[in-house]
């Protein structure tokens, strides 16, 4: 394996800074879960993906959302095959000012590539 999972995980992140979810479905596998407060979310195929990606960028969009910065960052490699990357997300808006704070869960798996198989949002853990 050429690429680590965390270096696949911060690929991931300036691909979604972008807003473009094409640019960051390639780094989901599917099928996949999205787990957060508002619920479990199945993806069992690439146009729900887009959906969901879809319907949460547009949501920052509507923030002013322009970077994330990742904080307290702790990836495990599970096997050879299976990482998680656990930490927070912290968002700015073009002004800079903080929009959003959370907590992530991500578990990755590697076939071709590093890919996000589950992704939990939940609030950030104290440290």
């Amino acid at each position: 394996m050429t690429e680590s999972a965390e270096s696949a995980f911060h690929a991931y992140i300036r691909a979604f800074e972008t807003l473009d979810p094409d640019s960051a479905l390639r780094f989901y596998h599917v099928p996949g879960m999205l787990i957060a407060a508002q619920g479990v979310f199945p993806v069992s195929d690439t146009d729900t993906a887009r959906k969901l990606v879809s319907q949460f960028m547009a949501q920052l969009r509507s923030q002013s959302y322009r970077r994330t910065e990742v904080v307290d960052l702790t990836v495990r490699q599970l096997s050879q095959v299976l990482a998680s990357c656990a930490g927070t997300f912290v968002r700015f808006n073009t002004a800079g000012e903080e929009i959003a704070r959370l907590g992530f869960t991500y578990t990755m798996r590697h076939s071709d590539s590093w890919k996000i198989v589950v992704a939990i949002l939940h609030e950030p853990v104290a440290t």
